[in-house]
């Protein structure tokens, strides 16, 4: 369940996101802020983007609670950052670019936890496959230097922003691919001494 929700999560952010982009006249990925998408009245679809966010808000806290019991020690941190994102995201879905403080910070709480989660998971969860653990922790990385990049005002504000945020996109995916896979292993009995949660019910 949390790998198709967290891949939902993620399928969904991108295609609406592209879908808005493309209908948004003299819209640029490079040059404005994901959040601009979502401005009403900045077009027809400004109201796509938003249900995209809280869509986001919504499958990333439910995908937390499911996979909870995995993280051993690190559920507390972890579900603390699952919370912090969803909360952050539903800001951004609700109250819009430009009326007021609200919104960013619920930007700044999404795009952090967002990166957090990546860097608990990597670095908390010995049973996972070690390939998983240091991409999740490259993506976090990456996720708070281009964040850094954003705040020091460093290159087109929109490719700063984006990586900051595909970067957690893209740990939702990977996650999801993973989860889904040995999640197969384990009903199939492939391997199932090797499976990751197979290691993870016998080490927690």
């Amino acid at each position: 369940m949390a790998g198709s929700l967290f891949g939902f999560a993620a399928a969904q952010y991108l295609v609406l996101e592209a879908v808005v982009a493309t209908v948004s006249d003299g819209y640029s990925y490079i040059r404005d802020t994901v959040s601009e998408l979502g401005v009403p009245g900045t077009s027809d679809a400004s109201a796509v983007m938003n249900v995209a966010f809280g869509v986001s808000a919504v499958s990333v806290l439910a995908a937390g609670i499911c996979s909870a019991g995995l993280l051993g020690s690190r559920r507390t941190p972890y579900l603390a950052a699952i919370a912090a994102y969803s909360a952050g995201t539903a800001l951004v879905a609700t109250v819009h670019a430009g009326d007021g403080s609200a919104h960013v910070v619920g930007a700044v709480m999404a795009i952090t936890a967002g990166n957090v989660i990546a860097l608990v998971v990597g670095t908390g969860v010995p049973a996972c496959p070690q390939w998983y653990r240091a991409g999740s922790v490259a993506l976090g990385l990456v996720g708070f230097a281009a964040s850094a990049c954003l705040i020091a005002g460093i290159g087109p504000v929109g490719v700063a922003e984006r990586t900051a945020i595909y970067t957690f996109t893209g740990w939702e995916m990977l996650t999801a691919a993973v989860l889904l896979r040995t999640a197969e292993q384990h009903r199939t009995g492939a391997s199932p001494s090797r499976g990751m949660l197979a290691r993870l019910r016998g080490r927690h």
